[in-house]
This record gives structure tokens, C-alpha cells and sequence, in this order.
């Protein structure tokens, strides 16, 4: 079967650990190590079930100057890497390049999760400076991906989309990946099963260039707040099951093949109770969630107020980071009673427990350096 991401392993590199080792978890720590940054809540693409609907209706965005001093500001307060995600489309913001480029002079390692339409306008920053860019993609070719990902304009972007991936495979520093997000009748909004363009997208990723394709199950958003895998017919997962042993074939050196976490789960149409039994967060010390709506405790919870800890309009990484608003919601936020649901952190979470109690000397390392822990 395809590999499964490993995130527990990241925590164990010597930067990682040192952090936390040094954080008063009592008081918090001195800063995030990462950002993931929504630079805008504007989309140029209506996907039906969009996870983000409520926010893309804000259309607001950082403006040119306060995003550029966020850059500084996370510099500054320590944060070793940043992701570019959405809320809205990331790359639409129009000093995203002028970011990107402060960012990577600074050191500052960058992810990108994009739907790829708005990569041929900073492609050479791109190539230089993003460690990794995955794009949203959900099909093989433009009928399915027109369903799944349709533009506002009414014009599709599948081939524009595929031509540009094909030419930063060719310049890019960093890693490219397909993501395919598994979709059935069971998501609703109409949504059709992309299940049989599961291989041929794999194939087509391969053929772009790409340094992975991803599979990932898709959750419902119950009253606004996820995380519950939606239940696909016995039928459809295995269906989707036989497709996804196929790609086992396509993997070489230069190709992987990445299953999501969850995706055995989806697969099994089962979802297992995380049963979490400590009352703090303390991945939230170590990686946080910025928006134009809001700074948040993490992704499962943008938008919500109650778990804003400030705002990157008017307050300062410092000012947000050790004020009173994020020591009440950090104290606010206990896993066992407010996040009932399945978090995919929650194995990071008992790992960093794990280290924070353990005696230095019995802490394995990990030989490698990669900063998206």
C-alpha cells in the first residue's frame, strides 16, 4: 500500500526538541515554530462543499504592508517555517510573491497548498523558495475537475492548471505534489464519485513531474466544525480500495505515493474514537493559524470565535502571542472536553508529552531537517 505520512518522526529532530524543552508550559513558549497563513478570503474557484464557504463571503484580505510586516514579525519571534494555505486562495494575494521572496532570504522554509491556478504569476520565486507545493486537484481530467473545482469566471483552469505544474516541475527546488481528494454522492452538494480517475490522476501526476500524489478521504463539517470522515457506500470504498492498490505500481525513486492518515480508516468506513485524556494542546505552542479573520489556536477552529486569540490587523506577533487573549483560550481549549473529534495532531500531541517529560538523554534524535512539523 501507498506510504502513510509520518509526522511523529519531525518532532524528534534536535531544534524540535530543544523547543520543547525550553517552553514553560505553564506560561507558554516564546513563539510558534510554525504559521499556517491565510494571506487572503478571496477564491477565484466556487468548489461545491467548500470547507471555507463562510469565509471566502468576507472577500477580505492583509493588505500589502501588513502582510509584509507579518513576515518580519515571524521572523523575528522565531517561526522556522510557513504554510500557505486557505481560507481563500493564497496565491491570489497580490504581494504573496514580495512575501514568498522575504520569507525564503530570511530562512524561513515555505509550504504551499494551492489550486494551482496562480503559481505561473511567482513561478521563479516558487521554483527558489518553496520547499513544498502541493495542488489541489481531485481529478484526472477537465470533465471531473470542472464538477469538483469550478471556476467563478465560468472558464475551466484544468489545462491551465496541468501546463503550469509541468513547467515548475521542471525549475522547482522544493517538492511538487497532486493532491487527490476522494469524493462520492455521500459528501453531498451534488458531488459525483471521482473514484475511477483515481489512477489516471496518479498517472497524469507522474507525467507532469510531480515528486508525489496524495490521497486523502474527505470529512463532513457538522455545524461548522469538522473533523467526522464521511461515510461512503460499501460499494464506492471498494471501489476506491482496488484503485488505490493500483498506484503501487507507479512509485519509483523519483515518484511516491502518499496515503493521508486517515484514508484506511475512509476505506474501512470506520472512524476510531480518539480517546484523549490530556487537557491542553500543546501543538498550539509550537504551530499556530493566522487569517485576515483572525488569529486562531489551529486550522480545525478558524473562524470561531471563541478560539481567536487576536487580531494580525491591528496587534503585533508579540503583542498576539504573550497577551492575556491567548493565555484564557489556551487555557480554554481542553482537548478531552472541546475537541471531540479526530484531530490529526493528536498523535503529535502525546509524542510532545511524551518528550516534555522524558529525561534529555533518553530522547532519540532524528538525523534529518525539515521544519513542517
Amino acid at each position: 500500500m501507498p506510504k502513510k505520512m509520518n509526522i511523529i518522526d519531525k518532532l524528534h529532530q534536535e531544534f524540535v526538541v530543544d523547543k520543547i524543552k525550553s517552553t514553560d508550559w505553564e506560561n507558554g513558549s516564546s513563539g510558534p515554530l510554525v504559521v499556517e497563513l491565510d494571506t487572503t478570503e478571496v477564491c477565484n474557484l466556487a468548489c461545491p462543499g467548500c470547507i471555507s464557504e463562510d469565509l471566502v463571503c468576507n472577500k477580505t484580505s492583509f493588505s500589502r504592508e501588513r502582510l509584509l510586516k507579518l513576515a518580519e514579525e515571524m521572523y523575528e519571534i522565531g517561526v522556522k517555517a510557513v504554510i500557505l494555505i486557505g481560507g481563500g486562495e493564497p496565491l491570489a494575494h497580490p504581494a504573496v510573491g514580495e512575501l514568498m521572496e522575504y520569507l525564503g532570504k530570511h530562512d524561513i522554509r515555505i509550504g504551499i497548498t494551492t489550486n494551482g491556478s496562480f503559481i505561473d504569476k511567482y513561478m521563479d520565486i516558487i521554483a527558489e523558495y518553496s520547499s513544498w507545493t502541493r495542488v489541489s486537484m481531485d481529478a484526472a481530467c477537465q470533465e471531473t475537475f470542472d464538477k469538483l473545482r469550478p471556476a467563478k469566471n465560468g472558464k475551466s483552469e484544468f489545462d491551465h492548471v496541468v501546463n503550469t505544474m509541468k513547467e515548475l516541475a521542471k525549475k522547482k527546488k522544493g517538492d511538487l505534489g497532486f493532491s487527490f481528494l476522494v469524493r462520492t454522492e455521500a459528501d453531498g452538494f451534488g458531488i459525483e464519485s471521482n473514484i475511477p480517475d483515481i489512477y489516471p490522476a496518479a498517472v497524469l501526476a507522474k507525467e507532469i513531474g510531480c515528486d508525489y500524489f496524495e490521497v486523502k478521504p474527505s470529512y463532513s463539517y457538522v455545524g461548522g466544525q469538522a473533523h467526522a470522515l464521511v461515510v461512503h457506500s460499501k460499494e464506492r470504498m471498494e471501489e476506491a480500495r482496488r484503485e488505490i492498490e493500483r498506484l503501487d505500481a507507479l512509485a519509483d525513486d523519483n515518484f511516491r505515493i502518499v496515503k493521508a492518515i486517515n484514508m484506511e480508516d475512509s476505506l474501512a468506513r470506520v472512524e476510531h474514537k480518539q480517546e484523549k485524556d490530556y487537557t491542553f494542546c500543546p501543538v498550539t505552542e509550537l504551530r499556530t493559524l493566522i487569517c485576515p479573520s483572525g488569529v486562531y489556536v489551529c486550522p480545525y477552529w478558524r473562524g470561531k470565535d471563541s478560539f481567536r486569540i487576536g487580531d494580525a490587523h491591528t496587534m503585533s506577533m508579540e503583542e498576539i502571542w504573550h497577551g492575556e487573549r491567548r493565555k484564557e483560550v489556551q487555557k480554554f481549549v481542553n482537548p478531552c472536553k472541546v475537541c471531540d473529534f479526530h484531530c490529526l495532531r493528536h498523535e503529535s500531541n502525546m509524542e510532545v508529552l511524551k518528550i516534555k517529560d522524558q529525561p534529555q538523554d533518553e530522547i532519540w534524535l532524528k538525523d534529518e531537517y525539515d521544519r513542517f512539523i
